[in-house]
């Protein structure tokens, strides 16, 4: 079956892409962009899983909780596909002030995530929150951008396993 690798993201793209941005920050449709660089990184397996991919196997923190009359946590089958992430990390897009965030997770078996982190500084001026997770993992992964670099700034970033 596979495994999954998760990405939580808030940032700011460039002004000069913001006003095609809304399909791609939206939809996934890389290819719909006018700019050659977003319509090569289109032609990567399973590009439009980012942002669009549901956070499948990701920590139970990444998604909404809903509580019944009863004061339990269940989930709602019938809207699980409308379920907002927590913490901000809904798929929300502004073009007047570029600013975008989402949540996906994603089978990175063509290293679909790492060539994404390689387009981001063309087109991203800065990052607030940018955290990679894989499935089997205790801890995140922290990535800022740095001298036109997506780098990992911090290996143990959240701690998600059990033993917190």
């Amino acid at each position: 079956m596979g495994m999954y690798t998760g990405i939580r993201f808030k940032g700011i793209v460039k002004k000069e892409f913001r006003s095609e941005f809304e399909r791609i920050a939206y939809g996934g449709e890389w290819d719909e962009h006018s700019d050659e660089k977003f319509i090569e990184f289109s032609k990567v397996d399973r590009a439009g899983f980012i942002p669009c991919g549901m956070s499948c196997y990701m920590p139970d923190e990444w998604e909404k909780d809903y509580i019944n009359s009863k004061g339990e946590k269940e989930i709602d089958f019938a809207n699980y596909y409308k379920q907002v992430a927590t913490n901000g990390f809904n798929r929300t897009y502004d073009e007047n002030t570029g600013y975008w965030s989402f949540q996906c997770s994603l089978k990175n078996y063509s290293c679909t995530i790492e060539s994404f982190f390689e387009l981001l500084p063309y087109f991203i001026e800065s990052i607030e929150h940018l955290e990679y997770f894989y499935e089997e993992w205790q801890y995140s992964e922290k990535y800022e951008l740095i001298n036109g670099e997506v780098i990992c700034t911090n290996e143990e970033f959240i701690n998600y396993g059990d033993d917190k």
